[in-house]
């Protein structure tokens, strides 16, 4: 059985920023936890302040109140036991190094000698079907290959949790698919904990084992969905599973709820 001890926990987390015009609240009161080995997808309304609170859990950006805890530890910066992978794959790798060298280059800071640095690299790129394109540099590559770099780069640092944020906008409808795979793939075979923000209703539903459901701004958690589809999954058998059509319409309801502010009380967190 994997282990499905709590991993992150967020409590009152409520974030305002500051503006000429006074003060906005961005996040009102989101509370959730979740377990390692979790694949949690989160969504909402645009705008509704999921990159904020991202940034919050990576500690990227301080919340105003409220508490993140990882592993039972506050989370006062960037924690070394997480790993980003952000929606812009092109800002994020270093066109001058090759494929190898973005991979390899957060683990510069590890104290790990050049060899299990150099296992680690190559396989984490095996995992992301990228052996064959080590020595090439990222504008050789198309823009889902270079978003497996940046998913290889998080592998190979191996974090105890990995967070995306909205890592297949940007792609075309069927580089989005095969990544969709990858990430249920290396989820499978790797017990990784993953945390998944996405505008994609149908996309949370196909990666999730939970979806929380954003309301909008000041922003709380509207519903902790558990996602009873099986644990096996395709792109064609699950996508027209009568199963999988009810919880996407539940959740597009939930959020165009979320949009009118039909919403009055948050849902208890499973």
């Amino acid at each position: 059985m994997p282990d499905r001890s709590t991993l992150l926990r967020v409590e009152h987390l409520r974030k305002v920023y500051e503006s000429t015009n006074g003060p906005v609240e961005a996040i009102g009161d989101i509370n959730f936890t979740m377990h390692a080995g979790e694949l949690v997808c989160i969504v909402g309304p645009s705008g509704c302040g999921k990159t904020t609170l991202l940034k919050c859990l990576a500690g990227l950006l301080r919340p105003t109140s409220g508490l993140v805890e990882m592993d039972g530890s506050p989370v006062t910066g960037p924690s070394p036991a997480m790993a980003v992978v952000f929606q812009e794959y092109g800002r994020s790798l270093y066109p001058w190094l090759t494929v190898r060298g973005n991979v390899e280059l957060p683990l510069r800071h590890k104290k790990l000698s050049r060899a299990d640095r150099e296992k680690l690299v190559t396989d984490a790129l095996e995992a992301v079907g990228l052996g064959h394109a080590a020595r090439s540099h990222p504008w050789q590559l198309s823009g889902g290959m270079q978003q497996r770099v940046a998913i290889a780069r998080a592998i190979a640092y191996q974090p105890e949790i990995m967070i995306m944020d909205e890592p297949f906008a940007a792609v075309d409808a069927q580089t989005r698919a095969d990544l969709e795979d990858l990430v249920r793939e290396l989820h499978a075979t790797r017990n990784m904990s993953i945390l998944f923000v996405t505008h994609d209703i149908d996309e949370s539903v196909y990666l999730g084992e939970r979806v929380l459901v954003l309301s909008k701004s000041p922003t709380w958690v509207q519903e902790d969905l558990a996602i009873d589809l099986p644990s096996e999954r395709d792109q064609i058998t699950t996508r027209a599973l009568p199963r999988f059509t009810e919880l996407r319409t539940h959740v597009y309801d939930q959020i165009q709820r979320a949009k009118r502010g039909d919403a009055v009380a948050a849902q208890p967190a499973h």
